[in-house]
């Protein structure tokens, strides 16, 4: 099992701590198998190059495509998609599609071209219902058009039939996030947040305008590595958080930093927690909360598992209070109010991942520890 830890607040001691993630999903197709998310048409135009960590497209008497279903009830997305493919031949077409069905899509494709340069990445952004599509040659994203569509799959086109000089499209990486923008928030008016490359360089600043609560910054390309810094109106640094990957749509707040430990180690913010191989159908860990301002106390604390990404992970997994003489107290449940926790104060809970049917699978289940308080 793995876990991530989320926490919010809004007291000292402050520091910056995500809040929820905007991936939706990042795949490099280095697993060696193509996921199940994916519909391709025709079926056997795609593989896997383990070597190159590309998937590959090839050229069909019919269009290739490779889909996936549009979210629902998504107001904003934006794919980015990393390829290696550079038409020689005029005919030889590939880039994005956005298809709503038989008769009517978008495409925004890649073609022979005079330049040196070919574009390695493309983007489309959805607001709305409208989609503006921009590509990037490593000098910038470069906008090129926009149309309005009711998507409902979004994915890689291959055009054309098969010819001696047209190239496959080799796919680095595909990635889909629900903004181009990340959200720092629970900012006071004037405090200023940099975004910062991972070695400290600033390469983008926002200011907290007045009546407003946070700032929004566009990320240059998705994920982004690099640094989130927030300083007083003064110029004074106050925290730092990273390196780590960003995607557009993460929310990060400005706020207290609960923790909890495992082993007497923090739990993972970033990244995952591993709680052990399954026995037996159970696993049951003993954790502890723990507030280290040494002036603020934490009230209404209140604890849940969610759901991370599509995964069912959390369905096994419940909390419970610890009895005093390190049991477990009473009946295990998915959200378990806390209470108050003093400065510096702990406090020991349980947590359960127990099967519940009948699964098999190899990968670890992932689920989220969501923690929220006054």
């Amino acid at each position: 099992m793995e876990l991530e830890e989320d926490k919010v607040g809004d007291k000292n001691l402050m520091g910056i701590y995500k809040k929820w993630s905007g991936l939706i999903f990042d795949d490099t197709f280095q697993s060696g198998e193509i996921h199940s998310r994916y519909q391709i048409s025709p079926t056997t135009a795609c593989t896997l190059d383990t070597g190159l960590q590309q998937l590959i497209m090839s050229h069909t008497e019919q269009e290739t495509m490779l889909l996936f279903d549009a979210p629902k009830d998504e107001p904003t997305l934006l794919l980015e998609v990393t390829a290696d493919y550079v038409p020689i031949a005029y005919g030889d077409e590939g880039g994005i599609v956005i298809w709503q069905d038989g008769y009517h899509r978008l495409e925004f494709l890649e073609s022979k071209d005079t330049t040196t340069r070919e574009y390695s990445r493309w983007r489309a952004e959805k607001k709305g219902n409208r989609w503006t599509f921009y590509a990037n040659r490593g000098l910038g994203w470069e906008l090129f058009d926009s149309a309005d569509l009711v998507a409902e799959k979004i994915g890689v086109l291959l055009k054309n039939p098969q010819c001696d000089e047209y190239e496959n499209l080799g796919l680095d990486r595909l990635v889909l996030c629900k903004s181009n923008k990340i959200t720092l928030g629970n900012l006071p008016e004037g405090y200023s947040v940099f975004l910062c490359d991972p070695d400290g360089y600033a390469i983008a600043s926002s200011k907290v305008e007045p009546t407003w609560t946070g700032v929004q910054m566009e990320l240059p390309t998705v994920p982004f590595s690099g640094m989130l810094r927030v300083y007083d109106e003064n110029g004074v640094l106050l925290s730092s958080l990273g390196a780590m990957d960003m995607y557009g749509g993460d929310l990060y707040l400005y706020g207290t930093d609960l923790r909890v430990l495992w082993k007497d180690k923090e739990l993972s913010l970033s990244g995952e927690t591993y709680l052990g191989t399954m026995y037996d159908n159970t696993i049951q860990v003993q954790m502890e909360l723990y507030n280290p301002s040494k002036n603020k106390k934490a009230e209404q604390i209140s604890m849940g598992i969610l759901k991370y990404l599509e995964e069912f992970g959390y369905e096994w997994a419940d909390l419970s209070h610890d009895d005093g003489t390190d049991h477990p107290q009473g009946d295990y449940m998915q959200r378990l109010p806390m209470g108050t926790l003093p400065p510096e104060g702990r406090m020991k809970f349980w947590m359960k991942v127990e099967r519940k049917n009948e699964h098999f699978g190899i990968k670890p289940l992932h689920f989220i520890l969501d923690i929220t308080h006054v």
